[in-house]
């Protein structure tokens, strides 16, 4: 299995990798980090003619997150 993900998603669903470990199941996950929330930005660049507010994200360590929950990196 396979999860391509940008950050923000990646972030607001970053407690799910207790499931992935608890149950041992076998998924990559692919981070598109591009250090902004997506959608939010989006709409805001659509609909709101390009007022950014709190869409910048700061640099994450996930490789370390996700050491702490116990996953384990494979290639």
């Amino acid at each position: 299995m396979i999860d391509i993900a940008g950050d923000g998603s990646i972030q607001m669903n970053i407690q799910e990798l207790a499931t992935v470990v608890q149950y041992d199941i076998p998924v990559k996950i692919m981070i598109l980090n591009n250090q902004y929330l997506g959608m939010v930005r989006q709409w805001q660049e659509l609909f709101y003619d390009k007022r950014y507010s709190y869409t910048d994200m700061p640099s994450v360590d996930f490789v370390g997150i996700a050491k702490a929950y116990g996953c384990r990196e494979s290639a």
